[in-house]
């Protein structure tokens, strides 16, 4: 890119894996592997970004998800990485911004991707997660059904938001792509005590 054009304008960070799981079923190495593609892969292209994005003042725009603000049942690992991710960003931020550089989080909800596929989980099989094997049963059926009420964005929606950031003047810090993510998140950053988030993710699991 440098080598082409000479200059770094923009960095948009979108590449990530999904998990479904839990602690008790998951293996420590599981949990690692989530982290390094969904993390460590994030700050690792981001580092490598900034000096060319402060010689330009350029910008940094992450995606994350709306599990990086509101945890999730059985996406613990997937919801620890990007929480992980905005909580890196959040603090880089008003760093980066000193030196001229611009730092954002997208956060989409559901997007109609192959996504969900590529988790490595056969949704149409059945399913054995022992002791949570219900839970899990519950939490499934309501996701596909998300997928299924048209719930779910298409890509080139959720694009509109990385699009904007990157032209906007003053782009936010934290930008969520639907109206439903924005409601969404808002459960979270306006429960002080925990108990709206749990009673709302707790229905997912029956």
């Amino acid at each position: 890119m440098i080598a082409d054009y000479g200059r770094l304008d923009a960095v948009v960070n979108n590449a990530g894996a999904g998990h479904l799981g839990t602690l008790e079923n998951d293996s420590l190495a599981d949990i690692r592997k989530v982290m390094e593609v969904n993390f460590f892969g994030v700050l690792s292209v981001s580092k490598v970004a900034l000096p060319h994005l402060r010689a330009v003042g350029g910008r940094l725009i992450t995606v994350t998800s709306v599990g990086g603000v509101i945890g999730q049942p059985f996406n613990e690992a997937y919801c620890a990485a990007k929480f992980a991710v905005e909580g890196y960003m959040e603090s880089l931020a008003p760093v980066a911004k000193k030196l001229g550089v611009s730092v954002a989080v997208v956060e989409p909800g559901a997007v109609a991707t192959e996504f969900v596929n590529n988790i490595g989980v056969d949704l149409e099989a059945g399913i054995d997660a022992g002791a949570y094997t219900d839970p899990l049963r519950h939490y499934i059926d309501r996701t596909v059904e998300q997928f299924l009420d048209g719930t779910a964005q298409t890509p080139a929606s959720a694009a509109e938001a990385v699009i904007e950031a990157l032209h906007a003047e003053r782009p936010a810090f934290r930008i969520q792509t639907t109206d439903w993510a924005r409601a969404f998140v808002s459960t979270k950053l306006a429960d002080a005590d925990g108990s709206a988030v749990q009673a709302l993710t707790g229905s997912w699991v029956g």
